[in-house]
């Protein structure tokens, strides 16, 4: 499993690639070369991380809780919420 601090970190670069992404769709990003990289980046995120929740609905629904909070968690950090879930789930049956 991965440390508290690796998922951390992992967890901010996730981030830090969403801003960037998004900010590629408003000026003056939107006009410049990296704009359509940007752009492209942010609809590949999309769809990978709506493919990993369908993918990892089974292990949510375990862990219990709001699907929505699952979602929208995955939407945005994808493997790495999953990652978190795991260590959740073995942590509580240990």
């Amino acid at each position: 499993m991965d440390s508290a601090e690796k998922l951390a970190r992992a967890r901010k670069f996730v981030l830090v690639l969403w801003l960037f992404a998004g900010a590629c769709f408003f000026f003056p990003l939107y006009y410049t070369a990296v704009g359509p990289f940007g752009r492209a980046l942010f609809g590949l995120l999309l769809a990978v991380h709506l493919v990993e929740f369908v993918v990892f609905l089974g292990l949510y629904r375990r862990a219990g809780g709001s699907l929505w909070r699952h979602f929208h968690r995955t939407v945005v950090f994808g493997v790495l919420h999953k990652a978190e879930t795991e260590q959740q789930l073995a942590a509580g049956s240990s």
